[in-house]
């Protein structure tokens, strides 16, 4: 769906008026009119949402003269991981808890890198704008290759994503025909 994490380690000084840095992150999308309901994650399977050991990717901060911070990542290859959830739910973050606390125990069915797009803007203390993308491929355990596009664009207010996830988490997935 959206931001699973966010921690930025301690900055190193960097060119071009940005602060270079390293990003956390666990972003996970999910389709809500397929049957079975497609999910990807990217930066970690499943399970290591569960363990809280998620991807990292090259960040920059950018400290702008209205008081903003702008987050931004632009990496390549980094690792995808999709699934089926044949759930009669297909809200992502329960069917995560049910992995989580060992209700469910899933199969991925393709694995792939993706490139990813990040741009977090803090806009005060209680509004964030966040866009995120990722961009690859994945083959499947039964070989099949398929093309994956995700992102969510959304609004966070006081902690809170605002509106329906439907509305702002996009993901398609296309078999690839060789």
């Amino acid at each position: 769906m959206v931001l699973v994490g966010l921690m930025v380690a301690p900055a190193a000084a960097g060119p071009q008026g940005y602060i270079e840095d390293q990003l956390e992150y666990g972003y996970f999308y999910g389709t809500w009119d397929q049957s079975p309901n497609v999910m990807l994650f990217a930066g970690g399977e499943a399970k290591e949402f569960c363990e809280g050991d998620p991807g990292t990717a090259p960040l920059r901060v950018f400290l702008r003269d209205d008081g903003s911070v702008d987050l931004k990542v632009n990496d390549k290859n980094q690792p995808i991981y999709l699934y089926y959830n044949d759930n009669e739910n297909p809200d992502v973050p329960l069917w995560l808890e049910d992995v989580c606390n060992g209700t469910l125990n899933p199969e991925l069915f393709a694995v792939g890198t993706a490139d990813l797009k990040v741009r977090i803007s803090v806009i005060s203390e209680s509004l964030v704008d966040v866009f995120n993308s990722v961009n690859g491929t994945a083959t499947g355990i039964d070989g099949r290759e398929y093309k994956v596009r995700a992102s969510a664009d959304l609004i966070v207010e006081d902690g809170v994503p605002l509106g329906n996830p439907e509305d702002f988490v996009d993901l398609k997935l296309t078999e690839i025909r060789r």
